[in-house]
């Protein structure tokens, strides 16, 4: 079992977390409210992705509305003290939709599957548990 603590200053605070995408470091919103994970397309790029390295695109719905997304398989993300390989995720440039933030995507329950995760709003700390 391993224990992640984040820092939320005030009750309208996302759960923040750091996180890499092959050896970039990221930083990433936990939303237990999405389901897929969704990143800026900037950090991808400069972690030697190329737009030509989508093997797709689909809509999701964001709070700017319902957008296409390219789709990537990157070679290896880790957050939480869980490393995927090859795993598969959405992105988008933020910027042509206007969005702005200080973190540069949101964490989708598909990244935490096969897991046990426990978030302590009052200690600010993520337990999460592999299961077997």
């Amino acid at each position: 079992m391993n224990t992640h603590h984040f820092v939320r200053t005030n009750e309208d605070d996302l759960v923040v977390i750091p996180c890499k995408i092959d050896k970039d470091k990221i930083t990433l919103a936990l939303d237990t409210g999405a389901s897929h994970t969704t990143v800026d397309l900037t950090p991808l790029l400069l972690a030697g992705y190329s737009v030509s390295d989508a093997i797709g695109t689909e809509k999701i719905e964001t709070a700017s509305g319902i957008i296409e997304a390219h789709i990537f398989v990157v070679r290896q993300m880790e957050c939480l003290g869980i490393t995927r390989q090859n795993f598969k995720l959405s992105a988008y440039d933020f910027f042509a939709y206007h969005f702005l933030a200080d973190f540069e995507g949101v964490l989708g329950l598909d990244f935490l599957k096969g897991t046990k995760f426990c978030i302590d709003l009052d200690d600010q700390e993520i337990t999460i548990q592999l299961k077997k």
